[in-house]
């Protein structure tokens, strides 16, 4: 007859084997879970940050609010370059708006977006910033007044708050790539604007420079 601790011993042995057994199959499940997983990782990243950042745009409201956005932006830059007297296009020695297009370009590249896109996107960006800096610089010229609002540093606060917009910019044209494809994008683009310029009543200029900076979101 079996001792006490025979017993004991057979019963953790048991314990012991179901708890591997249940060990094993609870790493299994884990295992096949994580395939798929991989799977996507390595080859369709882009899709899963897509996925992850939110479920597809449902209209371009968001684009176009980033896009207003950096108009805003491209204001305050104005204001500095005119007390500073800095010309509105980068000279040619400076590789600013060429470093912009290419950051873009390659974290396009890095997410799945495609980089033509990219590059077509902010160079639209880019002249709708000199646009509403040309018109703006030209009246304080012509009128002698200049806003006296506070003039944010170009350097320190201006391109860095630019560059973020960067990421959320390239997020929504992946979000809205479905919109970008439809036989409608262009139906759909001017009504996304149209309703937010009648909403934020924009002025002529800004209506313009936000078309200007949307020219090429849609495919054709």
């Amino acid at each position: 007859m079996a001792s006490e601790s025979q017993v004991a011993a057979n019963g953790r042995s048991a314990d012991d084997g179901i708890w591997k057994i249940e060990l094993k199959s609870k790493l299994l499940k884990l295992c096949q879970a994580a395939v798929p997983v991989a799977v996507s990782a390595l080859g369709g990243l882009p899709l899963a940050v897509a996925h992850a950042a939110g479920a597809d745009a449902k209209d371009f409201s968001r684009l176009v609010e980033l896009s207003a956005t950096r108009l805003e932006i491209s204001r305050k830059v104005a204001l500095t370059k005119w007390d500073t007297k800095m010309p509105i296009a980068d000279p040619p020695n400076d590789p600013r708006e060429k470093q912009v297009i290419d950051a873009a370009s390659a974290e396009a590249k890095g997410v799945g977006l495609s980089s033509d896109l990219a590059s077509a996107f902010f160079s639209d960006q880019i002249e709708a910033s000199k646009l509403i800096q040309f018109v703006l610089m030209s009246d304080w010229a012509r009128s002698g007044k200049v806003p006296t609002e506070h003039r944010a540093d170009l350097k320190a606060e201006l391109r860095p708050a630019l560059d973020r917009l960067r990421t959320q910019f390239i997020q929504e044209l992946i979000a809205t790539h479905k919109l970008r494809e439809a036989p409608d994008c262009k139906a759909q683009l001017v009504k996304a604007s149209g309703a937010y310029g009648a909403r934020q009543k924009l002025s002529p200029l800004y209506t313009i420079a936000l078309d200007r900076g949307l020219a090429r979101v849609c495919g054709d």
